[in-house]
């Protein structure tokens, strides 16, 4: 009877202890496979990223080997042929960790940004759900295109 009791309580304790797992990844602010993207930006080496608390927005600039190694050496704008960076930006969510925090919630948009030679390049911009490539006007695109590429690589110790 005694190895009953014993056998019963160290069960209601396994039990009583287990924890739900924890998500690592969120995936509503991932790229899904139905997206229109050539290639997923988020596994693209971080140039910098910023945070737009009028919008509820945060942003992210993603590039190729070749543009973060550029971004890396040089200050200047002008990234070399083959180069690609992309701005992905979310909606936030607050942080249901971190009092105060805010993280992605979904993909708001994804511009691309393609080089080619002599310095022309090549502004595309994806929305929605899935994202799917959207027509903008030449004038918008040009001022993002600009804002874009004007960006400095982030310092970091």
């Amino acid at each position: 009877m005694k190895n009953h009791i014993i056998l019963f309580l160290a069960f209601v304790l396994m039990v009583s202890c287990e924890q739900k797992p924890k998500e690592f990844l969120n995936v509503n602010a991932s790229v899904r496979q139905n997206d229109e993207l050539s290639e997923n930006p988020l596994l693209m080496k971080p140039i910098t990223s910023s945070i737009q608390p009028k919008n509820n927005t945060m942003s992210t600039l993603y590039g190729n080997e070749i543009a973060f190694n550029y971004a890396k050496e040089n200050s200047d704008s002008n990234y070399p042929k083959d180069a690609v960076l992309y701005e992905v930006t979310w909606k936030q969510k607050p942080d249901e960790v971190w009092l105060g925090g805010n993280v992605p919630k979904e993909i708001y948009s994804v511009e691309k940004i393609i080089f080619n030679e002599n310095h022309l390049s090549v502004y595309e911009k994806y929305q929605g759900k899935p994202l799917k490539q959207v027509k903008i006007n030449e004038e918008e695109g040009n001022s993002r295109k600009d804002f874009i590429i004007s960006q400095k690589m982030a310092v970091s110790p």
